[in-house]
């Protein structure tokens, strides 16, 4: 269901609509007449002068393609012209390259595509100048041969007029331009009085205010463009530009541009949707290079087109750098467009979808006959494959209008309908003046881009008095929405000014395909006076899912064509929602609090695994309260610090432990306080900033915490800890070191949970290394050298 909500709003854009009369004596002819789409005069006309370069000429080349394939209707005519000047014997100032062509055949569409390869960039020899007049005669010509009412003329150009050199416009450089700025208005306005427009495209050093010159012209339609200047920098300036130039002369609508790139023998696949309103569609593919080969897939096959798709293909410029796929009565939805090389550079390519449509809209008078000064009631739909679209935002911007006049010469009236309700139907209203006779003519209109039509009128004649019985139809509500079996309801407002009690009954006409819909009372008594009946419609729990609509009409039950009243009825059925919509509330809320539980447990891990590193602890050596040597870790992130005393030249040293190294001191962190392992012993808890006896002479060990406030190291003084001998790792008076009390630890928790001693291993009760990734130091050595107690 939403995914053609999403197809009629990337079509209906805006229409150009039929307006047919539902009354069954009315307009029955002109309602059974199929919708045509506009043929258009197409005329190109590119730059070949020696102030374009030959990657211009090339863009220009590109351009003059991508528009041919952008003129869908049947019947249109195209024709490609270069120019440059006309200077001396055997040059000519226009070199049509591309006839006028009628498109009525895919052989058609294709030699203009391949034609346009004749365009090239002019020597001295051929004529290099810039003659602007005689190219924009030429389209005059091309243009008043006949054909389509619709003209549109493209200049493609860098804007320097220069005919300095061709003597048919005067005697020196100076007075030849001139002329020819003269004359060149002149023409430009022939082609404006022609009712045709003139889009002037940039390419190359381009004069911007000479180039803004050029344009004429006025859009098809007020959401449309007026033509103006384009400067063409790339292929996606180009691309907007003929969308906006062909949605402003014909209102046709184009799809976004989507890209890619083909790999160096491999491919790639583009989609562009074709929305369901769509009659008339034509893909268009920038492959860059002619090489590239492109399939076209419709929704839902797995056979490419001409196979399935449509009903009638016209393939188009497959041998060239764009190529384009007509589609008649296209399938909706998302076509997928295969594009493979072989050999082929690597290419940046990309797509596009042109589309127009033929549609209808139901107008409704009600009155259908109305009396002098009677307010009249209008309404409009609009359909598309026999269904009325409801969605707002596929109808949005669209400018309804219906105009009143009258064959006893009253003004004309007019007025512009619209939607508040926002459920699809158009209304508005009119007032027939006061002592109006003879024949009405309601002429309804609606403007915009996408779609292709013509506009009709709907007739009907004053009443010689005014009804005896009138009636107004009400919904109570305009739902948007309803379920198979749901319901509208409503009232039916009765005047009855006869004197007589009248039986009246309310109808089902016109329903769309798929609708089952009953309206409960059918029998609506009107005593004399005014009476106010309800009403419910129901829906069937057959009916089609998707938009329905129909005609509920009022009539006399004793002469049933005698209509008091109607109203247009448009809806979106939609399938009854699952648990899963019906109680999203609380799924809502269940994922709040499981996201939540996720962040707190993702933090809480992250916080624990930050607490065990050693990042900003530093190791003191001190002797005599004088330190002597300062290390700070290796790996900051690591969860331990091993490092040794070292005693070289210079003195005792603190150094980080080697792969090899024995004596090793390791310093973990333990929840507030730090864990000192002194070699071969079990560790101790140490006060971050407080100086510990490690050996003879003086020597003392002091870890610092920049997390924690420390202040400065202080001087060692008594310890109840043991203390050490840093040259064998053996208590001070060298006796075996007496089992001590230790402490095992949660560094997460406040204080140590005291527990025996047990053997120094090389496992590490931290996470495997016993060094963290600080180190790769190993248990101490059972061969201790007396003579290099630091193993240097």
């Amino acid at each position: 269901m939403q995914l053609i909500k999403r197809l009629r709003l990337v079509g209906l854009v805006a229409l150009v609509v039929f307006v047919v009369a539902p009354h069954p004596t009315v307009g029955a002819a002109a309602k059974n007449q199929p919708p045509t789409l506009p043929s258009l005069q197409v005329v190109v006309l590119v730059d070949e002068s020696g102030s374009i370069s030959e990657a211009d000429v090339a863009a220009e080349k590109e351009a003059a393609r991508t528009i041919a394939a952008s003129a869908l209707a049947p019947g249109s005519v195209v024709s490609v012209a270069g120019f440059g000047s006309s200077d001396g014997p055997g040059q000519s100032a226009v070199h049509v390259v591309c006839p006028p062509t009628r498109f009525d055949a895919t052989q058609q569409r294709d030699s203009l595509a391949k034609c346009v390869g004749e365009l090239h960039r002019r020597t001295p020899q051929e004529g290099d100048g810039t003659d602007h007049v005689a190219a924009l005669q030429q389209a005059l010509a091309f243009l008043g041969a006949g054909g389509p009412e619709k003209k549109i003329v493209f200049l493609l150009t860098d804007g320097k007029l220069d005919v300095a050199k061709s003597p048919q416009w005067g005697d020196t450089p100076e007075r030849r331009n001139g002329a020819a700025a003269v004359r060149l208005q002149e023409v430009l306005g022939e082609l404006d009085q022609a009712g045709a427009q003139v889009w002037p495209l940039g390419f190359g050093s381009v004069d911007q205010a000479a180039l803004r010159g050029f344009a004429r012209g006025k859009s098809c339609a007020p959401s449309a463009p007026d033509p103006s200047d384009r400067i063409i920098p790339s292929s996606t300036e180009l691309k907007v530009a003929v969308a906006d130039a062909f949605s402003s002369a014909s209102c046709v609508k184009y799809g976004p541009l989507v890209t890619g790139n083909v790999p160096t023998g491999g491919s790639t696949e583009l989609t562009v949707d074709i929305p369901v309103i769509a009659s008339d569609a034509s893909i268009l593919v920038y492959k860059r290079d002619p090489r590239v080969q492109v399939e076209y897939r419709a929704p839902g096959t797995d056979k490419p087109a001409p196979a399935a798709g449509g009903s009638h293909f016209e393939f188009a410029g497959q041998t060239t750098e764009t190529e384009s796929l007509r589609i008649t009565d296209p399938e909706p939805g998302q076509w997928t467009i295969r594009l493979s090389s072989a050999d082929v550079p690597a290419q940046d390519v990309a797509a596009t979808v042109v589309f127009q449509a033929a549609v209808k809209a139901n107008l409704s008078v009600s009155p259908p006959q109305p009396a002098a000064g009677q307010s009249v009631s209008v309404d409009m739909q609009v359909w598309a494959r026999g269904k009325a679209i409801t969605d707002p935002q596929t109808l949005q911007g669209l400018s309804f209008v219906t105009t009143l006049t009258g064959s006893s010469g009253f003004p004309a009236q007019q007025v512009t309908l619209a939607d508040p309700d926002r459920d699809g139907t158009f209304a508005g209203n009119l007032t027939i003046p006061d002592g109006a006779t003879g024949d009405l003519t309601f002429t309804g209109q609606v403007t915009g881009i996408g779609i292709g039509g013509d506009t009709r009128v709907y007739s009907t004649r004053v009443q010689g008095r005014a009804a005896a019985i009138q009636a107004q139809v009400l919904f109570d509500t305009n739902r948007a929405t309803v379920t198979p079996g749901g319901t509208i309801t409503g009232t039916v407002s009765v005047t009855n000014n006869s004197g007589q009690p009248a039986n009246l009954r309310l109808q089902i006409a016109d329903p769309s395909p798929g609708t089952t819909l009953t309206v409960e009372p059918a029998l609506v008594p009107a005593a004399p006076g005014v009476t106010t009946t309800p009403f419910t419609l129901r829906f069937g729990a057959d009916t089609a899912l998707g938009p329905n609509a129909a005609t509920l009409r009022l009539v006399d039950d004793a002469s049933p064509p005698a209509v008091i009243a109607e109203r247009l009825l448009a809806t979106e059925v939609a399938p009854e929602p699952g648990i899963l919509e019906k109680l999203w509330w609380i799924w809502l809320g269940l994922g709040v609090l499981l996201t939540g539980a996720l962040l707190f447990g993702v933090a809480k891990l992250r916080s624990r695994n930050e607490a065990g590193k050693v990042r900003g602890l530093r190791v003191q050596l001190a002797q005599n309260d004088f330190m002597i040597s300062e290390l700070e870790p290796r790996n900051p992130n690591g969860k331990a610090f091993a490092f040794v005393v070292h005693d070289d030249f210079t003195g005792l040293q603190l150094q980080h432990a080697g792969p090899a190294e024995t004596n090793v001191y390791q310093v973990r962190r333990a929840g507030p306080q730090i864990s000192l392992a002194p070699p071969g012993q079990q560790p101790v808890l140490l006060t971050a900033g407080k100086h510990h006896e490690i050996g003879r002479d003086g020597l003392t060990l002091a870890v610092l915490d920049e997390r924690g406030t420390t202040g400065a190291a202080v001087a060692a003084g008594p310890v109840a800890e043991v203390s050490f001998d840093p040259f064998n790792g053996l208590p001070a008076n060298g006796s075996s070191p007496a089992p001590t009390p230790s402490a095992s630890w949660d560094p997460f928790e406040s204080s140590p949970t005291p527990q025996t001693p047990t053997p120094v291993t090389t496992t590490d009760p931290f996470g495997g290394d016993p060094f963290g990734s600080d180190s790769s130091a190993v248990p101490p050595s059972k061969d201790f050298d007396p003579n290099n107690p630091f193993g240097g």
